[in-house]
């Protein structure tokens, strides 16, 4: 059973936090272009609103569905020891996608002694540049 439940999960374009503590989202999207050159990367966020019922540890884990489901590598994760709701943001970069093709960013919650338990995901399609 889930320690904690998935009110959003949603990929933008920037993410700001307005003096009442309250996260701003800007530019929802679930399409990129992936980048030409190093120079072409951006920033963009993963945001997320859960409830805690109990402490639990929130994992980011991103897979290349085109690719075997290869997983791209990162460090995304949150740790939350006080029950009730929590919003958060991770940043990325578009150079973890620079092949086009579809990604799955899937949120996990992971307990010490327990296999990963599958929140929610969400698929990220990456486009080439139009010449």
């Amino acid at each position: 059973m889930a320690k904690c439940k998935v009110l959003a999960f949603l990929l933008c374009e920037n993410a700001t936090r307005g003096h009442d503590g309250k996260v701003i989202l800007h530019g929802l999207f679930d399409r990129i272009i992936a980048p030409r050159t190093p120079r072409d990367n951006k920033l963009f966020f993963a945001y997320y609103k859960i409830v805690v019922k109990e402490p639990c540890t929130i994992r980011l884990r991103v897979f290349d569905l085109d690719r075997a489901n290869s997983e791209i590598l990162g460090n995304w994760c949150d740790s939350f020891s006080t029950i009730g709701p929590v919003q958060s943001i991770w940043a990325l970069t578009t150079s973890l996608f620079n092949k086009p093709g579809r990604y799955a960013l899937a949120l996990r919650e992971e307990t010490e002694g327990s296999e990963p338990l599958s929140l929610v995901s969400t698929l990220l399609v990456v486009d080439e540049e139009d010449n």
